[in-house]
């Protein structure tokens, strides 16, 4: 029985392989990373930062293929997973970004800097409704914490036109704390309330098709056009028993992001756009700033560029 069934091992055993070869080699077509190539994007303000292809590092006995970045960042709160990725690996199923740290500390940062904004707006507001004559003030301060996938599952390989994946999951969660001192009665709960807001994103990936782009670096056909959806699932908590505690709430397209991949070159274009979250008009916040990226100089070491 096993000498009949050896032919099918051997059929299996070589599929497996070629399968695992026509992976790496599509993914290294679309996503090319050879140690001295570069590429050089300009944003939305004018800003340029290149990236370049670096020598693999070994990290907790895996070794991954890495990007450094001039301008380095300096601000975690700029930090976009999609295209500021260190370290990243391509195995036989996916281009997988190991950004997890990174992810962590700009949610971190993105979010101190819009409480920072809102603590002003929130303190004023309270203030205004003291009743003329009570000496009340409040303290307020506040807690984020961040936990994320270890890697953004960036692209499959091969990928399917119109097939979904899910690309990562992040949970936070926001903890505001009010110190009422002055009340002239004791407040149910005592003077320290908090409010614990649990938000769960979960961002999923899709190729849509092809286009041409043109960009300052040339034009380039059959980009694959990858898009990034955003869904958040929030959930509010109390700190004192109210009569309609608020349930889970869930919303759609919180980002929109969207990567063109250019053959031999990689990603030649991306854009980021946000929803305005609802109730930020209400404390006169405005929506984060919509990036893009477009390629203007890029030089893949061992195949032609633009400035060749």
């Amino acid at each position: 029985m096993f000498k009949k069934l050896q032919p099918v091992f051997v059929l299996l055993l070589i599929f497996s392989f070629s399968a695992v070869s026509i992976g790496n080699e599509w993914a290294n077509y679309y996503f090319p990373a050879a140690v001295g190539s570069y590429w050089v994007y300009e944003d939305q303000n004018g800003d340029e930062v290149t990236r370049y292809a670096i020598e693999p590092e070994d990290i907790d006995g895996e070794t991954y293929r890495a990007f450094s970045y001039d301008p380095p960042l300096e601000d975690w709160a700029n930090f976009e997973h999609y295209v500021n990725p260190y370290f990243y690996q391509i195995g036989d199923d996916w281009i997988a970004f190991f950004v997890g740290d990174e992810i962590e500390n700009a949610l971190k940062a993105a979010t101190m800097k819009q409480m920072e904004e809102l603590m002003g707006v929130l303190r004023q507001g309270m203030q205004e409704q003291v009743p003329e004559g009570l000496n009340i003030t409040f303290d307020i301060d506040y807690d984020i914490e961040a936990e994320s996938q270890d890697y953004f599952y960036f692209l499959p390989t091969p990928a399917t036109f119109g097939e979904e994946w899910p690309a990562i999951e992040i949970n936070a969660v926001l903890t505001v704390t009010i110190d009422i001192q002055g009340a002239p009665m004791e407040l149910p709960g005592g003077s320290m309330q908090s409010v614990k807001t649990f938000t769960t994103l979960v961002e999923t990936g899709n190729v849509t098709g092809t286009e041409t782009v043109e960009t300052d670096a040339g034009t380039f056909e059959d980009c694959l056009v990858i898009e990034y959806r955003t869904d958040a699932t929030t959930e509010t908590v109390l700190s004192v028993e109210v009569p309609e505690q608020p349930g889970p709430q869930e919303q759609k397209d919180v980002t929109l992001t969207t990567i063109w991949l250019a053959p031999n070159v990689g990603i030649v274009k991306f854009e980021h756009t946000h929803e305005q979250p609802e109730g930020n008009e209400a404390f006169g916040l405005e929506a984060p700033e919509d990036q893009t990226l477009e390629l203007v100089r890029y030089e893949i070491t061992g195949s032609p560029s633009e400035e060749e």
